[in-house]
């Protein structure tokens, strides 16, 4: 009970300081010339903070996929980042393709 307890804890302290960071590059990506850059690189960092992936083998808890990719390949070796890789590449390019359909929905208006 503990354990799981301390699992949501460290998950909430995640996502308060992704939120911070997200807040902060918000405020430096507010490009006027460039809203499609701007749409672009939010959805990138969104992506990349908030997509989870199974942290171990057995697949009974969630970690933020890019430091179970980045854990993998320190610990295993580079043949193991694919194993949390791919989803993080499939959320990376469909946040790209809602950046753009947002900016052109917003370019209409």
């Amino acid at each position: 009970m503990v354990a799981e307890a301390n699992y949501w804890i460290i998950w909430l302290i995640y996502l308060a300081a992704g939120g911070v960071f997200f807040s902060l590059f918000w405020f430096l990506t507010a490009f006027k010339s460039a809203v499609w850059s701007s749409y672009s690189l939010r959805s990138v960092a969104a992506a990349m903070i908030l997509t989870p992936w199974y942290a171990n083998a057995q697949g009974e808890s969630f970690a933020p996929a890019l430091m179970v990719m980045t854990l993998d390949l320190i610990t295993i070796g580079g043949e193991a980042t694919s194993r949390a890789a791919i989803p993080l590449l499939l959320s990376v390019i469909s946040a790209e393709v809602a950046a753009t359909l947002f900016y052109f929905v917003q370019k209409r208006r």
